[in-house]
């Protein structure tokens, strides 16, 4: 498995530096969109940095194919196209509307199930698993995880090194549990993945001289979704809470912030903002640790990251360590979400940074 983690990390970085090199003129961030409330860059950068990741899957997909002669490798790699290319598409063109997204997504997952009969059969929910024998049902619900997982880390992709690191510390998990339990699909998928992606994070951080992009986060997403239900469906040993929790960090991110805007702003919860936890974190605590300039952009853009590598480690180190017992996952994801709302509240109201001054002193 070594050597499909090196060939895609070689890829996978030659592919982002001809990106950079090529194409940074053509496929960039204009300057009119530099004042967002989710843009904390101030140069035109490549926005396609998926393509490096997606190109390195490719290759290996094709090597698979040809020298092990196992199509699932294939089905996977076309069940991904719809996600990918229409995220790809948005990342050149800024003209994709989040609908048509949606439906790429929702197509993926279809494919997902119709190529690889890959569906979630069960949640660890004494009674609820019973809806799941209702092929129907478990179908919807599959989909809407993979929508769900895509849109986390897509939403999380706003600082260099942040989504590509909770990317790979996601899928050393899976890989490590799909090493447990002998799948050898599930950790030669992740080893590839973690190559791609830790290919284009030399690029990436600390500078910032190329982005991951919607196609990019969609990937990856849809990736972590699909290796997470068959996990599942696969291998009864494995709790359906360990997947939860290895990506509960993004995911509670998203839902969080659905919350936030809907019931607490009374706004539309796909109207983006500046008040997501990782742009607190760059707003209100590197500056306060570190005693960075806000107008520093660059470094306070690379020191934010590993405050988030670190919250979401609190995740995934108890999954990996307690993947089949479902009750002790359970507590550990509800500790997770109550530690992030305590944060959360405590940044807004700017006690944690008077904590850290108090500290400091």
């Amino acid at each position: 498995m070594i050597k499909f983690l090196f060939a895609s990390f070689f890829i996978s970085l030659i592919g982002c530096f001809i990106v950079i090199l090529f194409f940074g003129k053509v496929f960039r961030v204009g300057e009119d969109h530099f004042d967002g409330p989710q843009k904390f860059h101030d140069r035109p950068t490549p926005r396609v940095g998926g393509v490096g990741v997606f190109v390195a899957f490719a290759v290996a997909v094709l090597y698979l194919m040809v020298f092990k002669k196992n199509s699932i490798y294939l089905y996977f790699f076309i069940s991904s196209l719809p996600i990918f290319l229409f995220g790809l598409l948005e990342d050149i063109t800024r003209k994709v509307a989040p609908k048509i997204r949606l439906l790429a997504a929702i197509l993926s997952g279809l494919l997902v199930y119709f190529l690889l009969d890959v569906y979630l059969t069960r949640i660890g929910i004494p009674y609820v698993d019973n809806i799941f024998h209702i092929k129907v049902i478990a179908v919807i619900f599959t989909i809407i995880g993979v929508a769900g997982v895509a849109n986390a880390i897509n939403i999380i992709d706003g600082y260099n090194g942040l989504a590509s690191v909770v990317s790979m510390i996601i899928f050393l998990a899976i890989a490590y549990v799909g090493f447990k339990v002998n799948d050898q699909f599930i950790y030669t998928v992740s080893f590839i993945m973690i190559g791609g992606i830790a290919g284009f994070f030399i690029w990436n951080y600390p500078f910032g001289k190329i982005f991951l992009g919607d196609g990019g986060a969609y990937f990856i997403g849809f990736t972590i979704a699909v290796l997470s239900v068959m996990l599942v469906k696969n291998h009864p040993q494995v709790s359906p809470w360990f997947p939860l929790l290895t990506v509960i960090y993004p995911v509670f991110e998203v839902l969080f912030s659905f919350y936030r805007k809907k019931h607490l702003k009374g706004r539309s919860p796909f109207q983006p903002d500046g008040l997501h936890f990782h742009m607190l974190i760059y707003k209100r605590v590197v500056p306060f640790v570190f005693d960075i300039h806000r107008s520093e952009k660059l470094m306070r853009n690379s020191a934010t990251s590993p405050f988030l590598w670190l919250i979401c480690s609190f995740g995934t180190i108890p999954a990996v360590m307690f993947w089949q017992n479902t009750t002790i996952l359970v507590i550990f994801t509800v500790l997770f979400c109550w530690f992030y709302v305590w944060l959360y509240r405590s940044i807004v109201r700017f006690k944690f940074g008077r904590m850290i001054k108090t500290l400091k002193r």
